[in-house]
């Protein structure tokens, strides 16, 4: 399985200001989307929820059209590799009673995964679905379209085990569960929907209630409109968006807690009373930091799926970060190629960063005894640092940029490298030709030529290196150096160096084409003799890989630091 191996009441008033100024409607304004529908199924969450991930609307048509059939052959691969992972795990036992029964139940899961067998027990394309925190505790509600359905298919999987989950009653609602060692995960339909959670088996029936939504919180979060909120920040659709509020997350343990967290708590023997006011303030600072993480979809259909995430930042160290990067050419753009990845980053930058930040601890330290060892090991890794001075020349880095376009001949099956490579590489340096009459010293076909500083490639011959190519491509300019293994380099390097870079500068960049990518990864796994997978796992996770190779035409990944924080923006481009 490793190889398979997935976030102000000024402020509030200043928005609606700004809303009024814009000139919107109170009709506008009041639309209901299904952030804000309290009859959908935000009316569960709580409305000071510290995590909630909703997806609150049937994927569009046109979008589940497109994917269907290679979905359907994405869930047979899962289920190959359930059973394979099955045998593997049936080989190590000695009881064939125990094997057997193991095996009726696998069989069963395993007739789940297909679409025909989710539509089966309830799941269709048309299910939503939400996951949040009733305090700390999870809990996972998916809409079903005959709860009979998925209570039939978990009886089926109950009788070919043997034996039935636990059973329970509250408010004239059964639940099943599984409890080992005091915790139980209970599984229950309710009404139209399936509610899954985990919780302490030590909790009363008002808290069972809570969790299964048989007793309502007293404000739930569509009434705040916190997520539509997020939605219009970010350009979100509304049916898909997320949030950890970490600031919720520490106050659990910070103040005195409420309602299931209490429970949960006092049952863990965690008494926030214990904290000092020190503690308290510390730590209520740190979670300042990163106050929440969002994300969401910004696009779903039939040719992209767009998605975005952010860890906010509080705005001065958001600031500081913006600082982190600066402009490579070429990086943040879309190439064709089979792959592309680079980054930038001011060594000089995150160095004073950290020094500052060191020295303010220095001067005002925390008195938190729980932060002591943080605290000590931030200041023994800087007194490394500075013992351990980072090199001049590091400094002067900016950033780079590779990019492989075509890799020929290579096959991981009969373990034969690459026969031809067409790849260009990009280093943002300050003196770059400082940098490149090191490389003179080094490689005497370089030392050879005489390259000035204004973009003009320059042929010269590679030792023979059995990666296939025998001529490359160097070019320079005051801030960058560039080399190329392609036949187009003469031209290529040229227009990659004069390349704007992306705006902001990501700090990290990565583009995939997504079908050779993905049967690269295949044909490894086929080729693998990892001796700790069977030859029938091997086979059922390269048919994944397979499928996946089906999906996407081109992935493409950008990190950046903006003035709200990290920012992560992924587009997927489906395959037809």
């Amino acid at each position: 399985m490793k190889y398979c191996k997935a976030r102000y009441v000024v402020l509030l008033a200043c928005c609606a200001v700004g809303v009024a100024a814009c000139g919107k409607s109170g009709k506008e304004e009041d639309a209901v989307t299904p952030l804000t529908d309290t009859s959908g199924l935000l009316r569960y969450v709580p409305a000071d929820t510290p995590y909630v991930f909703g997806s609150l609307a049937p994927p569009p048509d046109d979008f589940m059209d497109r994917i269907r059939p290679k979905l359907d052959r994405l869930l047979g691969a899962y289920s190959r590799m359930l059973g394979a992972a099955f045998a593997e795990a049936a080989a190590q036992e000695g009881d064939a009673g125990d094997t057997g029964k193991m095996g009726a139940v696998v069989e069963e899961i395993q007739s789940l995964l297909s679409l025909e067998g989710l539509a089966d027990a309830g799941v269709t394309r048309e299910s939503t679905a939400v996951l949040y925190g009733n305090g700390l505790l999870p809990v996972l509600r998916v809409t079903l379209t005959d709860a009979t359905l998925f209570d039939d298919a978990i009886t089926r999987i109950e009788v070919a085990a043997g034996e039935q989950m636990q059973v329970a009653e509250v408010e004239d609602t059964p639940y099943r569960y599984i409890e080992d060692e005091g915790v139980r995960a209970v599984l229950a339909t309710v009404g139209d929907q399936l509610v899954l959670t985990i919780a302490p088996a030590s909790l009363d029936d008002a808290a069972i209630a809570s969790l299964l939504g048989l007793a309502l919180p007293a404000k739930n979060i569509a009434q705040t409109r916190k997520l539509r909120d997020i939605a219009d920040k970010y350009d979100y659709m509304h049916e898909y968006v997320g949030l950890v509020d970490t600031v919720r997350l520490a106050e659990t343990f910070i103040d005195e807690p409420a309602g299931l967290d209490a429970l949960l708590l006092d049952m863990a023997g965690y008494d926030a009373a214990t904290l000092s006011d020190a503690c308290k303030a510390e730590f209520r600072s740190l979670a300042s930091i990163v106050p929440r993480i969002v994300t969401g979809y910004e696009e779903v259909s039939a040719e992209t799926v767009r998605s975005h995430a952010a860890f906010e930042l509080r705005e001065d160290i958001a600031a500081e970060f913006a600082t982190f990067v600066s402009p490579v050419p070429g990086l943040g753009t879309i190439y064709d190629g089979l792959f592309s990845f680079g980054m930038s980053l001011k060594i000089q930058a995150v160095r004073s960063f950290f020094d500052k930040h060191v020295a303010a601890l220095h001067e005002d330290p925390w008195e938190c005894e729980h932060l002591s060892d943080l605290q000590d090991g931030l200041f023994a890794a800087h007194e490394q640092l500075l013992a351990q001075p980072v090199p001049p020349v590091a400094y002067d880095f900016h950033g780079f940029l590779a990019i492989v376009n075509e890799v020929q001949g290579f096959d991981p099956a009969r373990k034969q490298p690459p026969e031809a490579i067409d790849a260009s590489f990009l280093l943002a340096i300050d003196n770059a030709e400082g940098l490149l009459a090191m490389g003179q010293a080094m490689v005497p076909q370089l030392a050879e030529l005489a390259i000035e500083p204004d973009g003009k490639a320059h042929p010269f011959e590679l030792p023979d290196t059995g990666s296939g190519a025998e001529q490359a491509w160097v070019a320079l300019t005051e801030s960058a150096i560039a080399v190329s293994v392609s036949n187009d380099g003469e031209t290529l390097l040229p227009t990659l160096l004069k390349a704007e870079s992306g705006s902001p500068p990501p700090f990290v960049s990565v583009g995939l084409d997504g079908q050779r990518y993905y049967k690269l990864l295949r044909d490894a796994m086929r080729a693998s003799d990892d001796e700790e997978m069977s030859q029938e796992m091997r086979e059922a996770v390269s048919d994944i890989l397979a499928v996946a190779a089906e999906f996407y035409e081109r992935l493409e990944l950008d990190v950046t630091f903006t003035g709200r924080g990290i920012e992560i923006d992924s587009d997927m481009t489906l395959a037809e």
